[in-house]
């Protein structure tokens, strides 16, 4: 999800540049809209099987996607497999990565959150980097290969490490329920006040996260800025958000994880009205800088909303209530 802003450009510019921008931020609108409006259904399936199960199938999914996308020329075609199927397998995946946390760490769970959450902020800086010098020596076919091909050892590799069972339920918690009543559909969550107002302020903040990483190479290219240069910006951005997701979890940990996300959101904002708004489109050090400061709040975001949404449950449906409260973010 950190590096299709990157994808998008380039589509912008070459196979699809009779399109507009509108047109093509479709194909990235719908990998995002449905990579999250899944987790209604995986979220629950998460909590009653697990990731030894959800996670090699999140990787069958997910990892063929690419090497299909490598022949892609079409616009339906890039619609189908990037944002549809792409998004399929990108729910599944999300899920787990995140919810395995919820159910495993009590203590420092903000700091485990921040740890595992780096790996997609450190493949937003390497991805980038690898399809600027590989699209313009190999084009698109084969630089869209090599990135399959990091993607399949990093999620094998992933998977296998999540092949442990969760820790026993405390017989206090009640009797196991059986595996078809655990995924079946329930929106008693909604009920609650609390689990209601952390979706929408989740739904606001992913909302800005998305939108500004899948928009901000096209920004770059909108004020003449060289092509090249939307690469860059995702790099810094997604570097910066590798601090920004684990330093911000580490201090929740100790003085409140809300806390520090509300003194995050101020700082963001404030810089973003500072920098972006008044010098982003006419000065290229300026947007590099936001990139940079923008990497680092959003990825406090990133880290400390999944462990925010974990007070609002029990473990053991942290799952479901992850799910459902990412499957209101797609609308």
């Amino acid at each position: 999800m950190q590096t299709i802003g990157t994808i998008q450009s380039y589509l912008e510019l070459n196979q699809l540049s009779s399109y507009t921008s509108q047109d093509v931020g479709w194909i990235t609108g719908v990998f995002t809209s449905w990579a999250l409006f899944l987790g209604i259904q995986i979220g629950p399936v998460f909590d009653a099987y697990g990731p030894r199960v959800l996670g090699p199938i999140g990787c069958a999914i997910y990892i063929p996607v690419f090497f299909v996308l490598a022949e892609c020329r079409k616009y339906w075609q890039f619609i189908l497999v990037l944002g549809i199927w792409g998004g399929a397998g990108a729910a599944v995946l999300s899920t787990v990565g995140v919810s395995v946390i919820g159910k495993w760490f009590v203590r420092r769970k903000g700091l485990a959150m921040g740890m595992a959450l780096c790996g997609s902020s450190i493949g937003g800086v390497v991805m980038p980097l690898m399809l600027r010098e590989l699209l313009p020596k190999l084009g698109w076919t084969w630089s869209i290969r090599c990135i399959a091909f990091l993607l399949s050892a990093t999620m094998i590799g992933g998977a296998i490490c999540l092949q442990q069972p969760f820790p026993k339920r405390n017989v206090s918690e009640g009797p196991i329920n059986s595996d078809r009543k655990k995924i079946a559909l329930n929106f008693k969550a909604l009920k609650s006040g609390t689990f209601t107002f952390v979706t929408i302020g989740l739904f606001a903040l992913e909302f800005a996260v998305f939108g500004v990483f899948s928009l901000l190479p096209t920004y770059a290219t909108a004020a003449h800025f060289s092509p090249d240069t939307g690469f860059a910006l995702i790099a810094i951005a997604n570097a910066t958000s590798t601090a920004g997701r684990l330093l911000p979890g580490l201090l929740g940990d100790y003085i409140g994880h809300f806390n520090v996300l509300l003194c995050m959101i101020l700082c963001t904002a404030t810089f973003t009205a500072a920098i972006l708004v008044p010098f982003g489109s006419s000065s290229l050090s300026c947007l590099y800088a936001f990139a940079a400061l923008w990497g680092f709040g959003s990825g406090s975001f990133i880290s400390l909303t999944p462990v925010c949404m974990g007070k609002t449950c029990d473990a053991d449906d942290y799952g479901r209530y992850f799910g459902l409260s990412h499957s209101y973010l797609h609308h």
